[in-house]
């Protein structure tokens, strides 16, 4: 993968997911209700939101760093990272939609977001090999 197509993967993913963990460090409850329609949850649930949030800034702030990095290496296991991530949660948010029917109306949008970049991953690592 060239370096521009890797660099625009990684600044996408640092955008999106680097909101997505802002969002809930700030206001989980919110993104609860946008992505899960619940509105109610338990007491503990926006702690862990938060906990997820300041992860999703983690890997936001790896990713923008290293989308002109030149280390192989480093690259390839960034690409791994990411693309396990997505693919993981795309299935537990498709899970959630089909077998909890927890759908609001960001839901299906975040699982296509997650489809996309997944694929986009498996691409770039295969082309990085």
């Amino acid at each position: 993968m060239n370096t521009a197509h890797r660099r625009m993967l990684l600044t996408l993913f640092a955008i999106a997911e680097g909101a997505t963990g802002l969002g809930l460090v700030v206001a989980p409850s919110i993104l609860f209700v946008l992505l899960f329609e619940t509105k109610q949850v338990a007491s503990e649930a926006p702690l862990v939101g938060r906990i997820c949030g300041a992860a999703l800034l983690a890997l936001a702030a790896a990713s923008w760093g290293a989308g002109g990095a030149e280390d192989r290496q480093g690259r390839l296991g960034l690409l791994v990272g990411v693309t396990l991530y997505n693919f993981l949660t795309m299935a537990v948010l498709t899970y959630s939609a089909l077998v909890l029917q927890m759908v609001g109306i960001l839901l299906w949008p975040a699982i296509l977001y997650h489809a996309a970049t997944s694929l986009w991953g498996l691409l770039a690592i295969r082309r990085a090999q």
